[in-house]
């Protein structure tokens, strides 16, 4: 038999779990695909649609560039939620058609809204779909897929997220320069044996976001495995190096659990310098052996690929 006391903690708890979950059955999500990442949004008062950058940073963000700075915008109020279209390049298609600038529409559960491709070629499975969903039921559905497709800890794609993104998108005028990078975070090892795995775990979700930030579109980025991060950045060897310069900086100010401070080292490989671009094995082995480069010199900095 139980205490009273402890009688009396089970039922406290009983009776918080279900307030918790009754003020949250009423919120509905939004599901952001993109190819083979989801990530899930809660839907709620008055949030914006768009694609992230300097001064802007909508509520719903979808780092893809094919979505316009201010694509639409979700109005919550006692459960019903509109969605009004805001003047794009490529639009919105709800229904089979697309939505003009200023149209609203009332989201039901399941609703999808399909964000398309601009590119070269609009059959190449860049489109962005969107799910609405406000029953329990489709919510776990679509979670059950968004786990099975992303790192838990972090949301970012995984390798084969990344390989997938890159076989669909190498060949884009965009790719013609750029470069492939590797991320490892400074003696993890000892943050997680003297902080513990819970501040190695914010460590890696405070970087990826950073790192996430820094790529900015789509696919480009992915948690290649325990503390590193592979992410691929278009443009010239130059601008994309001072692209790095700036991640390594931001992420060495950040401010951490615990307090604890981070330094990264980066390898970065020229795409050109591949013998095969579409070889993702070939692309990160030069950058790792750029990354190995660094990390004997005294890590913390940036070291390019030479051949």
């Amino acid at each position: 038999m139980f205490s009273d006391d402890r009688t009396e903690i089970l039922e406290n708890n009983r009776q918080s779990e279900g307030t918790a979950k009754r003020e949250n059955k009423n919120i509905p999500r939004l599901f952001v695909c993109q190819g083979r990442i989801i990530t899930e949004h809660r839907v709620e008062g008055h949030q914006l649609v768009g694609r992230p950058s300097t001064g802007n940073e909508p509520e719903i963000s979808i780092p893809n560039r094919f979505v316009s700075r201010r694509h639409g915008i979700f109005d919550t109020k006692a459960g019903r939620t509109v969605f009004t279209a805001c003047p794009t390049t490529n639009g919105i298609i709800y229904g089979r058609r697309v939505l003009k600038a200023g149209q609203s529409v009332t989201m039901h559960d399941g609703d999808e809204m399909v964000i398309p491709s601009c590119g070269e070629n609009e059959g190449d499975g860049s489109s962005i779909v969107l799910v609405y969903a406000s029953g329990d039921t489709r919510i776990g559905l679509w979670r059950n897929f968004m786990h099975a497709s992303a790192d838990k800890l972090t949301g970012l794609g995984n390798r084969d997220n990344l390989i997938a993104w890159w076989q669909r998108n190498y060949w884009r005028s965009d790719y013609a320069h750029g470069i492939i990078f590797i991320l490892d975070i400074d003696n993890f090892k000892k943050i997680n044996d003297t902080m513990g795995h819970n501040v190695g775990d914010a460590v890696i979700k405070a970087v990826s976001k950073q790192i996430l930030s820094a790529v900015r579109y789509e696919n480009q980025v992915c948690r290649w495995g325990g503390d590193e991060f592979v992410g691929i950045i278009p443009g010239n060897l130059e601008n994309c190096r001072e692209r790095l310069e700036i991640l390594s900086s931001k992420i060495a100010r950040m401010k951490v659990e615990a307090g604890v401070s981070v330094t990264v080292s980066i390898g970065c490989a020229n795409i050109e310098d591949a013998a095969d671009p579409l070889d993702m094995k070939e692309l990160v082995g030069m950058a790792d052996k750029a990354l190995y480069d660094e990390k004997r010199r005294g890590k913390g900095g940036i070291s390019l690929y030479m051949g």
